[in-house]
């Protein structure tokens, strides 16, 4: 699927929230996210980017650094499968989350992406961490 999709682009997805959705392959991600209150991630801007949002206690939505070693994240293109790709890079983790379009609104901008975690430790019995992204509002 994932080679199917135009890949997404840095300042298509920049400046928006974005809700998140694990896809339930067997990943142990999966648990983790839920276990956490995982409710998605903040671009705010192409070099500001809270990778891990979660609904607290009391039911906002916050940031949670202790999930990535203390850092942020920024937005890059860098190349996944062959194909550049608009992909966040950790500050502090050796992780990147790439980005491809599943979606678009009648404005062209993407509305729905799919996401694949790589990098070091990322990959489980073979297979990536994927999950779907939801532009908030």
């Amino acid at each position: 699927m994932w080679d199917a999709l135009e890949p997404a682009r840095v300042d298509e997805i920049a400046g928006s929230r974005w809700r998140g959705t694990g896809l339930d392959t067997g990943h142990p991600m999966y648990g983790t996210l839920g276990t956490m209150h995982w409710w998605g991630k903040d671009f705010t801007n192409a070099r500001k980017v809270d990778p891990i949002l979660v609904t607290d206690e009391s039911g906002e939505i916050v940031p949670d650094t202790s999930a990535t070693g203390g850092g942020g994240a920024s937005l890059w293109e860098v190349s996944f499968r062959g194909r550049p790709t608009a992909s966040m890079v950790y500050d502090r983790l050796p992780v990147i989350d790439h980005f491809a379009v599943v979606t678009s609104g009648s404005d062209g901008r993407p509305t729905t992406l799919l996401a694949v975690m790589n990098g070091r430790g990322t990959v489980h019995e073979g297979e990536h961490f994927w999950f779907v992204l939801e532009r908030d509002g």
